[in-house]
């Protein structure tokens, strides 16, 4: 029987590693900047702002592991599948400036709007 499973998590995974990927460089851009810059500041969060993070963060890390969980004809290579999903939003979430400022708060202010 031909499975599409290993396709869509092919798919899946490619386009996360990627924006992880993207959001390093964006990263890296960034502080190169700050290093260029005079000019500093320390921003903390407060826990108004770092609840909705934690949980999307839950819910996207959930909704990978289930659907690497439930894909047939990837037997053998799960555990890799989620490892990466793993890194790949623990980054993403926790440690890209870029990530959090210019993707996540913008979007979840839109949503709030709506």
């Amino acid at each position: 029987m031909f499975h599409t499973d290993p396709y869509v998590i092919v798919v899946v995974q490619s386009a996360l590693v990627l924006f992880t990927v993207v959001a390093l460089l964006r990263d890296a851009y960034i502080r190169i900047l700050e290093r260029a810059s005079e000019v500093t500041a320390v921003i903390t969060r407060g826990e108004k702002s770092m609840t909705p993070l934690y949980a999307v963060y839950g819910a996207a890390l959930a909704s990978c592991l289930v659907l690497v969980d439930k894909a047939s004809g990837i037997d053998g290579n799960k555990v890799i599948c989620i490892v990466i999903d793993f890194l790949c939003l623990t980054y993403l979430f926790f440690l890209s400036t870029w990530f959090r400022n210019s993707v996540f708060y913008p979007l979840m202010v839109r949503a709030r709007k709506d």
